[in-house]
């Protein structure tokens, strides 16, 4: 594999790895605070209904979002293009994807944090559920890309 196309994919995976775990640091950091001091208390009850529509009302647009919005910057990337800049289009349509399930994951943990709710545990497993399917792996990247088998061959070797 060239080695360019190695560093991207390298970089994808560092990038994708350190959000993952600064989602799971704020969820640790959320249970063990809760559990210590209770809800850090913010806002009311009435409040904390709108904070639990928001959350819901992220995901329920959020996720989808992001799904389109990635795949139809995959589709954009043109065949011709040489494999570098194709995975460099694929790393930037990704980032943007992992980054919007990251702020709903995260939106999810502040809620937990105001209102020591479950519900935001549950809607936070969802995203990281999402978070970990989508992971940036080799065979992900040919099947999205669409590569060529001899593309295939230089990511996959």
């Amino acid at each position: 594999m060239d080695s360019s196309i190695k560093k991207q994919i390298k970089t994808l995976n560092i990038i994708y790895l350190a959000i993952l775990i600064s989602m799971s640091a704020a969820l640790i950091f959320s249970l063990v605070f809760i559990y210590k001091s209770g809800a850090i208390p913010v806002f009311g009850a009435d409040d904390q209904g709108f904070i639990k529509s928001m959350v819901i009302i992220a995901l329920l647009v959020g996720i989808p979002v992001s799904h389109i919005f990635f795949h139809k910057k995959v589709k954009h990337i043109n065949s011709d293009l040489p494999l570098s800049k194709k995975v460099a289009m694929f790393q930037t349509a990704f980032i943007v994807r992992i980054a919007m399930l990251e702020a709903i994951g995260l939106l999810a943990v502040i809620g937990y944090l105001v209102a020591a709710d479950k519900s935001f545990l549950y809607m936070f497993g969802v995203v990281f559920v999402l978070f970990i399917i989508h992971a940036p792996t080799k065979q992900r990247i040919c099947g999205d890309l669409e590569l060529s088998e001899e593309e295939e061959n230089q990511i996959l070797s």
